[in-house]
């Protein structure tokens, strides 16, 4: 897998995305957390995921990282069961300071070869329609992912969930 390094016009700081190690776990829930989107059973889930990840079975989980060994970011992306191609990212994050830099675009990219490189044809993203992930359907729309979908009250009450879809 190719490191991809990302030199930002705003700071000059570089990050690389890599394949995550078991070490790099608790950094993600860290840093999952500090982002103050997730609530405490997405954690618990996302504990469960990281532990349960299965890379023989084609899951995959990227960090970014600066040069300091922060990590600033990950994605964890998986085929989609009894399908031909299609795969979903399931988890996406960035660490509050490192955000706007170019990191969650990048983790995106860095998912995207690993999929295309599988012989995967499209990639899908669900997401809340909460103010609190605006940040992140707007980063899915500037990628080229299309909002296929909403579905009604889905998390709870008034809290949507948007479909995204990505044909590579």
């Amino acid at each position: 897998m190719d490191l991809i390094t990302l030199k930002t016009p705003l700071n000059s700081t570089l990050f690389s995305t890599r394949i995550a190690i078991q070490d790099d776990f608790r950094r993600i829930i860290d840093l999952s957390e500090s982002v103050g989107v997730f609530t405490d059973h997405e954690l618990e889930s996302l504990l469960v995921d990281l532990n349960t990840c299965d890379e023989v079975a084609g899951d995959r989980i990227f960090v970014s990282e600066s040069v300091e060994n922060q990590v600033t970011g990950f994605i964890q992306l998986s085929p989609a069961p009894i399908t031909r191609g299609s795969w979903y990212v399931y988890w996406i994050a960035v660490h509050n300071e490192a955000q706007g830099q170019g990191i969650g675009s990048n983790l995106l990219i860095s998912a995207e070869r690993a999929i295309k490189a599988e012989g995967g044809r499209q990639i899908i993203i669900e997401t809340s329609a909460s103010p609190l992930f605006a940040s992140a359907r707007k980063l899915y729309l500037k990628a080229g992912y299309e909002l296929v979908a909403k579905v009604p009250d889905y998390y709870s009450e008034g809290d949507d969930k948007c479909i995204y879809l990505k044909r590579l």
